[in-house]
């Protein structure tokens, strides 16, 4: 008798496989191991918390001072852009980063103002002079009014304008201004409208008062002054003196304008200068020295030109040491405009190197930190460099002679 097939009853179960593989274990054992790790960190989270509860019930004192800080690390600037200018040698900022003055050697040489973006304002230049009888150089901008300081070496003067450009005064002499000899032609006092000019190389002075004739008179300089006078580059220092270096033939030197000569009328220059070096080639002498700036702790750094460095010198005028001399890294061809950050990063712009070296001087010995700029015509890349300036925004200006154009740099 053959058996029936019996087909199995439907049931309602799903068909669920119970057998645990090893995929279930690995799961597992990662399971473990992050539970593990957080356990971990959990528990150095404690013993950090603990340590700083700790340490400050034994020592109280604000929790910023107990937390380390990481160092600064020294970096180099990042290239931005750039905007045209015929021959560049002087550049500095306004107070407020807003104005960027350029003083062109080459056109006209004009003292030319661009806003940030490298956007050209305007273009001015001393009063009564042409192209061909003024050579602007260095420039500097006193930080509490704006006043703008141009060194101008045809006429061997420091021309002064106001921050937008209008002609003020020059200083011709170590104590001689354009005002100050008005003063004496005025014993009123000079009258509002008096136009007055200077032209440096035959020592003439012009004048015209309201309603009055033009007047010429040729200055006899050894009456006005005996000490010599030459200046080349300027900068101010964070208490407003005006540092100028002097390259009259022999006689090179630093000098200090105090500030309350030139918080003063300008009709009433009589500062008391203070001079430290020599010419030569020996320690603590110079060889048309470029500019001169200060650090935190009232040092004095000098781009010694023609000497191929840079000395220090105490707040006594003292002088302390060089550096920057020879082929290794850090070494200087021929230093130009410099300019001292205010974490004491001493920036040289080498012309002859196409770059701008960059010293720690915060020390009791300066340390090499890095070079930015490489010789070229890209951007980016420099021909014979010339001075420099950062704004209090991060912001480096640097002239790029040979390239006609200021490079603009962001740290």
């Amino acid at each position: 008798m053959t058996t029936p097939d019996i087909e199995p009853k439907a049931t309602n179960e799903p068909n669920v496989d119970h057998t645990y593989g090893a995929d279930d274990e690995k799961k597992e054992q990662r399971k473990r191991v992050w539970l593990l790790l957080l356990l971990l960190l959990l528990l150095l989270i404690c013993c950090c918390a603990g340590y700083f509860i700790i340490r400050y019930l034994l020592q109280p004192k604000p929790i910023p001072e107990m937390v380390p800080v990481v160092a600064d690390v020294p970096y180099p600037p990042t290239y931005n852009f750039s905007f045209p200018a015929d021959k560049p040698v002087g550049v500095a900022v306004s107070p407020d980063g807003e104005h960027v003055y350029v003083v062109e050697s080459g056109g006209e040489r004009l003292i030319k103002m661009f806003d940030r973006k490298g956007n050209l304002i305007k273009g001015f230049a001393p009063a009564g002079t042409t192209s061909s009888t003024r050579q602007p150089r260095y420039i500097a901008v006193e930080p509490s009014t704006g006043r703008v300081f141009v060194v101008e070496r045809l006429n061997n003067a420091i021309q002064v304008f106001d921050a937008d450009g209008n002609y003020l005064d020059a200083i011709i002499g170590p104590n001689v201004t354009l005002t100050k000899l008005l003063a004496g032609k005025f014993p009123n006092g000079i009258p509002t409208g008096t136009t007055f000019s200077y032209e440096g190389v035959n020592h003439i002075l012009t004048y015209q008062a309201p309603g009055q004739p033009k007047q010429m008179e040729k200055l006899d300089l050894t009456k006005l002054f005996s000490v010599s006078w030459g200046p080349q580059g300027i900068r101010f220092d964070a208490e407003g003196n005006l540092i100028y270096t002097d390259v009259s033939p022999t006689e090179h030197s630093v000098r200090i304008i105090p500030a309350a000569a030139l918080s003063s009328p300008l009709s009433a220059f009589a500062p008391e200068i203070a001079v430290f070096g020599s010419q030569g080639k020996d320690a603590g002498q110079f060889d048309f020295p470029q500019t001169a700036v200060r650090d935190r702790k009232g040092n004095f750094y000098v781009s010694d030109g023609n000497n191929y460095r840079v000395s220090a010198w105490t707040p006594e005028l003292q002088y302390k040491q060089f550096f920057g001399f020879g082929a290794t890294d850090g070494g200087l061809n021929l230093p130009r405009g410099m300019w001292m950050d205010s974490k004491d990063h001493l920036h040289v712009v080498d012309a002859v190197g196409s770059a701008v070296r960059v010293y720690d001087v915060s020390g009791d010995a300066p340390v090499y930190l890095f070079s930015f700029g490489t010789y070229g015509i890209a951007e980016g890349e420099m021909s014979y460099p010339v001075d420099i300036c950062l704004d209090g925004f991060g912001k480096v200006y640097v002239t790029d002679s040979g390239n006609n154009r200021v490079e603009v740099w962001s740290y």
